[in-house]
């Protein structure tokens, strides 16, 4: 390829990067940038115009004649990210408190990158505060790495051994699992794993910013693809990522409005509605539903099964006595 077409292309591209960007270009000012002739710079243009014809449905190369600059004009592509889906994205990222500070930073300007200009300012102004008062969560871990490391090892079926901390844990503890799923709940990224040494019949939950170290061993495992672990279902019947036996709950709801119970409890069904509420049944995995119920105080009465009904009676009874006054 001669010097001549390098330079060509290179003035085409980096004219093509900023028209993407939303910058406005002037046929005599590229002429000055790239020391070339006004219509060697025209010739440049009428290429990204037949480019934008051939390959682009919704954008054109557009001539504003009163301002006498060139600028790309983008019509709504249903296969892109437009502004108001980034703007959401952005609200839910930061809101989730997910990820150390920066690694937020570095998503959200990736995320601003692929709207113009124009729409990058006012979505920095839109979302400026909650930037600037962003706070990590207290373990102050970055997990994006792990996450994508994990999840190489989930897809391939890697048997591996994993040196994790529990809270309050003087020492670290290695455990041989095998991986079947990540999902994040309540600020926190979970390792889904069932040990590789044992069986059992739910899945252990591993916080992934205490996991220290991933190793992958030189073994697999072999799930058929019909009774593969499905994140989305066990989603659905944990609560606040307390695993444990398959507890079928029925309680009495009495709150303002249904949908507080149907959204935190995916498996949740009315079974009736009564004079002063509702009825529901769901189905979830270990009590940590009890935490919820108990969050929504007099508005709840657990009537199935028989024994969680009493324990949770024991736990008010327990309350009772912490909140009686000191003689």
């Amino acid at each position: 390829m001669s010097r001549e077409k390098e330079t060509q292309i290179h003035r085409i591209l980096s004219m093509y990067d900023r028209l993407e960007k939303g910058e406005k270009l002037v046929k005599k000012e590229e002429s000055q940038r790239f020391q070339t002739s006004e219509k060697s710079i025209q010739r440049d243009i009428d290429h990204i115009r037949r480019f934008l014809e051939l390959e682009k449905n919704n954008a054109y190369l557009d001539y504003n004649r009163k301002e006498k600059v060139y600028q790309l004009s983008i019509g709504e592509d249903e296969s892109r990210l437009n502004s108001q889906h980034i703007l959401a994205i952005l609200k839910v990222l930061m809101d989730s408190r997910a990820f150390k500070k920066d690694e937020m930073d570095s998503i959200v300007s990736k995320l601003l990158m692929l709207v113009n200009k124009k729409d990058q300012e006012i979505l920095k102004k839109m979302t400026g505060n909650e930037r600037l008062l962003y706070t990590d969560l207290s373990h102050g871990q970055a997990v994006i790495e792990k996450i994508w490391t994990l999840s190489e090892h989930i897809q391939n079926q890697h048997i591996m051994t994993i040196t994790y901390q529990r809270e309050l844990a003087d020492a670290e503890k290695e455990h041989l699992v095998k991986p079947v799923g990540i999902i994040f709940s309540e600020y926190y990224f979970y390792l889904l794993a069932y040990p590789a040494n044992k069986e059992i019949d739910y899945p252990i939950i591993y916080r992934i910013d205490r996991i220290k170290s991933i190793k992958a061993e030189q073994v697999s495992f072999k799930i058929p693809y019909s009774e593969r672990f499905q994140e989305g279902e066990f989603r659905k019947r944990v609560q606040f990522m307390y695993t444990g036996d398959l507890l079928k709950v029925k309680f009495k709801f009495t709150g303002a409005s249904k949908q507080a119970v149907l959204d935190r409890l995916p498996t949740a069904k009315e079974v009736m509605a009564i004079d002063d509420g509702w009825i529901f049944e769901a189905e979830v995995f270990g009590k940590g539903i009890k935490m919820w119920l108990m969050s929504q105080g007099e508005h709840v009465e657990v009537l199935e099964p028989k024994a969680f009904r009493e324990e949770f009676l024991k736990t008010f009874e327990h309350l009772y006595e912490i909140y009686q006054p000191v003689k």
